[in-house]
C-alpha cells in the first residue's frame, strides 16, 4: 500500500470543542451555561456556554471563538481561549470524538441565546453552588479547572458517564 492510500483509509476522529465563559461576578467566579433542548443529547441539562464541531482545517482556538460568537454572541479571540482538558468520547451517535475543553475570562459582548431552537436558558451560576442538573462532565471539567488540573477523560466506551 502506497503512502497515498494508507493517508486515505486512515481512520479519522471527529473533534469539537466545549467552551465555558466565567466572569468575576456578585458571587464569586460565575460561569455561563445553557439548558439544551432538541438536541438529542443531554436535552434539559445545563451544558458550557458553547459547543461544536472543528470545522476542516481550523484550529481548536479558532473553532472557541466562532461557536462562542453563534451560540452566545459573544467575541473571543484565539489567544484568549485557555485549554484546560481533553474528552475522548464515543458519542450517542457511536462515532468518536475529541473534544477540547476551554475555558475564556475576556470576551466582547453581552452574552445571548443564539439558537432558540436548541437553547431554553442561558444563565450565570456561582461556580461553587452549580445546578443538580449540570451535565456531569461538565461538573467535573469545572472541578478540574478549580483545582488547577489539566485533564484527560474517556467516557462513552460502555462505562455509562457523560
Amino acid at each position: 500500500m502506497n503512502d497515498v492510500s494508507k493517508k486515505e483509509t486512515r481512520f479519522r476522529t471527529m473533534a469539537g470543542v466545549l467552551v465555558v465563559l466565567i466572569r468575576q461576578g456578585k458571587r464569586g467566579v460565575e460561569c455561563l451555561l445553557q439548558k439544551r433542548q432538541n438536541t438529542g443529547f443531554a436535552d434539559g441539562l445545563w451544558d458550557f456556554s458553547a459547543s461544536g464541531h472543528v470545522e476542516e482545517n481550523e484550529p481548536m482556538t479558532v473553532a472557541v471563538c466562532r461557536e462562542s460568537k453563534e451560540e452566545v454572541g459573544v467575541t473571543v479571540l484565539p489567544e484568549d481561549a485557555r485549554f484546560i482538558g481533553l474528552y475522548h468520547i464515543l458519542g450517542i451517535d457511536n462515532e468518536p470524538r475529541l473534544l477540547g475543553c476551554f475555558v475564556v475570562d475576556k470576551f466582547s459582548g453581552e452574552p445571548s441565546i443564539g439558537d432558540s431552537d436548541e437553547v431554553s436558558e442561558l444563565a450565570w451560576f456561582s461556580v461553587n453552588s452549580l445546578p443538580d442538573t449540570i451535565i456531569d462532565s461538565r461538573k467535573r471539567a469545572l472541578e478540574h479547572f478549580l483545582r488547577g488540573d489539566v485533564f484527560f477523560e474517556e467516557f462513552g466506551w460502555g462505562d455509562g458517564k457523560i
